[in-house]
């Protein structure tokens, strides 16, 4: 066998990637940890208002349901025949398999099972998840950007703005040039699938009608501006559960900290950088320096940022395991699912 042509076996590929974002989270737990005050840490975690961390656990659940409700819109031309339930219950699902599995599975997988519970289009259910990056991407940098006016962001934050900023004009770009050019584009996805097998897999050209069919939805104003809605509303919300958060351990975390806390989490998630199950160390890292920028210090930071981690992960924990019960399956069959058998 040449060495061109050798090959990773699927589950020695994982194992790296699994070594690798562990080694990851330890270094970002390292950092969020060094120089911490325990005692202090401590104290501010069993201060905590349990009634306010009922009322954030609450907001997480809104927020999941809102975003649920937003993707359900994305399926023209009426959506209220779909069943709001299933996509809530779906997405839930698909939010555990990322927490667990870093590699994004968990859209393919609610895409998947949203097709097959609602029968709808699973290759517009897969682009729909891809819609559903760039609106948040789009309204992260909205919300930035305002924030740039109220404080002075850090050199850090605003270089992964532009970044973002760039790699979705790009995207549009793309797409754009595609769609003009469609014949040519659809030749060139010919093409590529007959020379390389694993992109037949992918059904690159369903996918490609997939993403025309998604754009149908301008056609439908009262849709388009519902999903537009709802996505800065789960902003707002998620925001609100970092508020609460705050409230709850005595801090006076403004609304302005909190907008700026959940902007630089959701472009760590964005971002794909591979770490642990459920960003263990880099979510922390992230509150750490996120709240300094605030005067807020480290001991405090930190036992805010372990409460806000089990706030924010722990319905998907329960939600989400539950829904494949009551779905009737698990992971063997998400994996044979995922592989269209």
């Amino acid at each position: 066998m040449h060495v061109g042509q050798a090959r990773l076996h699927p589950k020695t590929k994982q194992a790296l990637r699994l070594a690798l974002g562990t080694a990851i989270s330890l270094l970002f737990l390292w950092l969020a940890l060094r120089g911490v005050d325990w005692a202090e840490t401590w104290a501010t975690m069993r201060r905590a208002d349990v009634g306010l961390m009922l009322a954030a656990l609450g907001s997480v659940l809104l927020t999941t349901a809102i975003k649920a409700a937003r993707w359900r819109l994305m399926f023209p031309p009426d959506p209220r025949s779909l069943r709001l339930r299933n996509f809530f219950g779906v997405f839930l699902i698909g939010q555990v398999i990322n927490a667990v599995i870093p590699l994004r599975l968990g859209e393919v997988a609610r895409a998947l099972l949203i097709g097959q519970k609602e029968g709808v289009s699973k290759a517009h259910a897969l682009w729909t998840t891809v819609t559903e990056k760039v609106l948040d991407s789009m309204v992260l940098l909205v919300f930035i950007a305002g924030v740039s006016f109220l404080v002075p962001l850090p050199g850090w934050l605003q270089q992964a703005g532009w970044t973002l900023t760039l790699g979705i004009v790009a995207g549009f770009a793309l797409l754009g040039l595609a769609l003009w050019r469609k014949e040519w584009t659809l030749a060139r996805l010919d093409a590529l699938t007959g020379r390389y097998a694993w992109l037949g897999r992918l059904r690159l050209q369903r996918m490609f009608a997939a993403v025309v069919e998604s754009l149908q939805l301008v056609r439908y104003p009262r849709l388009f501006w519902g999903v537009l809605g709802w996505s800065f509303g789960a902003f707002l919300m998620a925001a609100g559960t970092n508020w609460l958060v705050g409230r709850a351990i005595g801090l006076e975390l403004g609304y302005t900290p909190s907008l700026l806390l959940l902007s630089v989490l959701q472009i760590s998630a964005v971002v794909p950088l591979p770490t642990s199950p459920g960003r263990v160390g880099l979510f922390h890292y992230l509150c750490v320096i996120s709240l300094a920028i605030f005067g807020i210090e480290r001991d405090v930071a930190l036992g805010y940022g372990l409460i806000l981690h089990v706030i924010v992960y722990l319905p998907m924990a329960i939600g989400g395991p539950l829904g494949l019960w009551l779905e009737n399956m698990d992971w063997q069959a998400l994996s044979r699912l995922s592989r269209g058998e």
